[in-house]
């Protein structure tokens, strides 16, 4: 037994939590007032972030629906994008946004108390291409029967789910238990991978300190682990690279944690090292890197857009596997090597072309399955979808 998942500082937190929330849920009142006409708020992971593809899809509305009036769910450490509004996310004006905008838009499953009511349209973006095991298909016991329930009240809630592609289209509703309108349009946050101009990468590097174009960026952004908790219940920050480690000439490290575990991130820079993980907008940062170093996050699926190379760094693959589950055989489609250790990776940065070279079919098998809708498109399609004739 974990004594530090019931430990007295955890189960408190988790108390006052509870508490807290029920307190919202008392404030929340869907339905009391009318629903507004030609509002939207977007949610990107509850404010933690202003991005994923809530944003790319802002980004097209506001040009082709200028007519809109645009709130943004903010936290403590971000604020929203230039033409919205930034709301604080459980603020008593968000919970009667909450119950009143005409257009919700999330990548993530909103608070438990949440009810749409008549005449408000829900667009769930979601915020990955899965290669873990999602909600229903996680194996019985391993999510709590409070955590299903609201995500079955979620997917009921959903109009319109986005899928990046077919083999989403198929994951993605079985795995929430959605029934409703799937988009297959590919994913909008990628667009700007596709449409992104050489000026746009050269900015973004400067903007991060790095000035001589022959840098080569690895960007390393592993995901959060189940099994993985603080006394308090909070995740744990996963990285098994050092930011002091040595590299060859020419290359330097950026670390990007994930949202899960922004509370606990231990990353301090060194040297060159970038901590990267609040910068505002993850899709600027697989433009400006020329390498990505991964586990099991779905950002494997977003950067092979890009066509640069990947590098999987998952010492508890057995353990991680076991544990959640895949959808597919990682080891065998991975579009690069998976390694153990930090010295295996820096010895793959020094031989990057050939190992890219050894990798190109099974790259190119990837993205035609993965990534065949990711043309630049995504987001106009998705706004023409939901949005009708007006965009």
């Amino acid at each position: 037994m974990n004594l530090r998942a019931y430990s007295p500082t955890r189960v408190l937190g988790a108390l006052r939590r509870r508490g807290l929330a029920y307190w919202r849920k008392l404030q929340y009142q869907p339905g009391k007032k009318q629903v507004q006409k030609g509002v939207v708020l977007f949610d990107s992971f509850n404010g933690k972030v202003i991005g994923d593809n809530p944003l790319d899809i802002f980004l097209e509305l506001q040009k082709v629906r200028p007519d809109l009036k645009f709130y943004w769910t903010i936290g403590a450490k971000t604020k929203a994008p230039v033409g919205a509004i930034g709301v604080q996310f459980e603020s008593k004006q968000w919970l009667e946004l909450l119950a009143t905008a005409e257009y919700l838009v999330a990548n993530t499953t909103l608070p438990w108390y949440f009810r749409k009511t008549s005449g408000q349209t829900y667009l769930q973006t979601w915020h990955g291409t899965p290669l873990k095991r999602l909600v229903r298909d996680i194996p019985p016991g391993s999510l709590t029967k409070s955590y299903l329930d609201n995500m079955k009240r979620e997917a009921a809630a959903w109009d319109y789910l986005i899928s990046p592609s077919p083999f989403c289209t198929e994951v993605l509703p079985r795995a929430f238990g959605y029934t409703g309108k799937v988009l297959e349009t590919g994913y909008p946050r990628n667009d700007r991978l596709k449409t992104h101009k050489a000026a746009d990468r050269a900015r973004i590097r400067e903007s991060l300190g790095v000035t001589d174009s022959k840098t080569v960026l690895v960007l390393y952004a592993p995901t959060w682990r189940d099994y993985q908790r603080t006394a308090t219940g909070n995740w744990q920050s996963v990285s098994y690279l050092e930011p002091g480690m040595a590299l060859p000439n020419g290359i330097q490290l950026m670390f990007r944690g994930h949202t899960n575990t922004h509370k606990t991130s231990s990353f301090k820079t060194s040297g060159s090292t970038l901590d990267v993980t609040l910068y505002p907008d993850v899709t600027e940062l697989y433009i400006a890197a020329d390498v990505l170093v991964t586990d099991f996050s779905s950002v494997m699926f977003d950067f092979s857009v890009t066509g640069k190379p990947i590098i999987f760094l998952a010492p508890d693959l057995d353990r991680y596997q076991a544990e959640r589950g895949f959808y597919f055989d990682f080891e065998n489609q991975a579009p690069g090597p998976i390694l153990n250790t930090a010295e295996e990776v820096v010895e793959t940065l020094r031989k990057l072309p050939e190992m890219a070279k050894s990798y190109q079919s099974a790259y190119k098998h990837w993205q035609v399955t993965y990534n065949g809708l990711e043309d630049g498109g995504a987001s106009k399609r998705v706004i023409g979808a939901v949005w009708g004739s007006h965009a």
